[in-house]
């Protein structure tokens, strides 16, 4: 009898444990990348959890928003993101890699309503995983309830941020 007591104890503490993770897979969210105006890049590579990454190229705007964005399907809240741009101004390739707040998954899944332009109120939320890439390095990962600024009630969270290194490009 003892023996099933701790059985069953061990494996409600294993289910609780489980069911307070902070990762979970995500039906789907949308994932893009900007940078600060007027800081023209390009974007050579976004990878997340070394598993999945997004497409980027031409990057001329805006921090914390993200106009170029992919769709993400059935795929875990990542824990980091690793980045490689091209600051051609500088002649410099950036790279690095930031971890992501496991707090995110639970922030993606509460994202509130906003409001249109027009006085609507949108109901039908997407994650917006937006990283941002700075003229100075820096490196941004935030989550969103819209794609830019300029909605009513938008929220952005910021789940992570760090220095990228750099190189001279050859």
């Amino acid at each position: 009898m003892d023996k099933l007591i701790k059985l069953l104890i061990t494996l409600a503490l294993i289910l609780f444990a489980v069911g307070c993770s902070s990762t979970g897979t995500i039906d789907y969210m949308v994932a893009g990348v900007g940078t600060e105006s007027g800081n023209a890049i390009w974007g050579r590579s976004v990878v997340f959890d070394d598993e999945w990454g997004i497409p980027s190229g031409a990057i001329e705007c805006c921090y914390g928003e993200t106009r170029a964005t992919v769709s993400v399907y059935d795929q875990k809240f990542p824990e980091k993101v690793a980045v490689e741009w091209l600051d051609k101004s500088e002649n410099r390739i950036y790279f690095g890699e930031v971890a992501i707040d496991k707090n995110g998954y639970k922030l993606a899944k509460s994202l509130p309503y906003f409001t249109l332009s027009t006085g609507e109120v949108f109901k039908e939320i997407k994650p917006y995983l937006i990283v941002g890439m700075g003229e100075s390095g820096e490196i941004k990962v935030w989550i969103s309830n819209t794609p830019s600024a300029g909605f009513t009630d938008r929220v952005l969270h910021e789940l992570g941020s760090g220095q990228a290194q750099w190189r001279e490009n050859k």
